[in-house]
């Protein structure tokens, strides 16, 4: 029991270490997210970000990370709980029609290791949203659980890339908006070494090949795996690069003032699990970046320096 408090405190402290850093206020919802994720038991990882557009910074952005071990179904009733918490509190009504129908269709399925719910604050509390994402195993075939998602979402796209997001897929996103809107993500993910995640890659990698810049391929050679995130809701995909060592990233990228804030504190921080930077191909292109998310996660269970 004093492990798992320690365990709980812990994860408290990456919060609240990220809200000081960044000038986030303890409005709520974030007070329900963190109750939430202290009815985690056992170890876990918190992933903070900062989402820049510009001279704009919105740090209030915190989701449990990583899948750890096998938690679906049960996962699914804490994500309710958690969800008819932030309605009955707020006053909002939440679209979760397509969490739901996807659950319904798949709550036995063993190929799901959980979902993982997070929480995004906006600028205003209408911009505000709950992400959802379902994590799949990647030693199973993901395609029934994928094509549910792609009817859900409502998109089209082609042959070649359905393939893919069939094939390849491992995250599946749920955003979930306090006014109402909703939308859904699908996104397949490529290791830099083939192999590493069990067959997944083996359409991403080829596809990114062909359709994506030298600057994209070169980043992915360079990150221990790329994950493409593809939705209705967006007009181009956003590639999320993720490395295990922070001091990897200024290799491939450039901030703005914003972002090399966020990466000098991010580099001071205990517990790292891995860092991701996700962004377009287009904002690519710039010789700064200044429209992108920066991610990072602890986990709990580690042993932090002296004086976190």
């Amino acid at each position: 029991m004093l492990q798992n408090n320690r365990l709980k405190d812990r994860r408290l402290q990456f919060i609240r270490t990220h809200q000081e850093a960044f000038d986030v206020e303890p409005s709520f919802p974030l007070p329900l997210f963190e109750e939430a994720i202290l009815e985690i038991e056992g170890s876990c990882a918190v992933e903070s970000s900062c989402k820049v557009e510009g001279s704009r910074l919105l740090a209030g952005r915190f989701e449990v990370g990583n899948a750890i071990k096998k938690t679906w179904p049960a996962s699914v009733t804490h994500t309710f709980k958690f969800l008819d918490k932030i309605e009955n509190r707020l006053g909002v009504r939440i679209n979760r029609a397509s969490f739901e129908q996807f659950a319904a269709a798949h709550i036995g399925s063993h190929k799901i290791i959980d979902n993982t719910i997070g929480i995004h604050l906006g600028s205003k509390l209408e911009n505000s949203s709950v992400m959802l994402y379902v994590h799949l195993d990647k030693d199973e075939d993901s395609e029934d659980l994928a094509r549910t998602a792609i009817a859900l979402d409502g998109g089209h796209y082609s042959d070649e890339l359905t393939q893919v997001l069939i094939r390849d897929t491992m995250l599946i996103g749920f955003e979930l908006f306090f006014d109402g809107r909703s939308h859904l993500e699908l996104c397949p993910v490529a290791p830099a070494q083939p192999g590493a995640l069990g067959n997944r890659g083996k359409y991403l990698t080829p596809y990114i090949q062909k359709y994506f810049s030298q600057k994209v391929n070169y980043i992915f050679r360079g990150s221990y795996c790329l994950t493409v995130c593809f939705s209705k809701a967006y007009a181009t995909p956003v590639l999320w690069f993720y490395f295990h060592n922070i001091k990897d990233i200024p290799k491939y990228f450039i901030f703005n003032s914003l972002g090399e804030r966020i990466y000098d504190f991010c580099q001071s921080q205990s517990c790292l699990l891995d860092v991701s930077v996700a962004v377009t191909e287009q904002e690519l292109q710039n010789s700064r970046l200044e429209n992108f998310c920066f991610y990072y996660d602890q986990f709990d269970e580690c042993q932090p320096h002296p004086g976190f």
